[in-house]
């Protein structure tokens, strides 16, 4: 019994670890497209794949994933 506890600590803290979302890697500064809102990074684009705007420039990668309704057709943003 006393060697099955470490294991399971061990089991524990690898699965509450490995949900963990990584973090948004900031461009370097002057780098990437300057943006003000995620729209800016993804124009036209509301589901899958999207880069956030971290610092005010977009990310090289996409680290944002959406899921897309249906057979994967964009969501259109009705507006105000």
């Amino acid at each position: 019994m006393r060697r099955l506890f470490p294991f399971a600590a061990a089991a524990f803290v690898a699965l509450v670890a490995s949900g963990c979302p990584r973090s948004p890697d900031a461009p370097e500064p002057g780098m990437g497209t300057p943006c003000e809102q995620l729209d800016d990074c993804n124009p036209g684009v509301t589901c899958g794949a999207l880069r956030l705007c971290v610092a005010g420039f977009c990310e090289a990668e996409a680290s944002l994933i959406r899921p897309c309704p249906g057979a994967g057709d964009p969501i259109v943003d009705p507006g105000p």
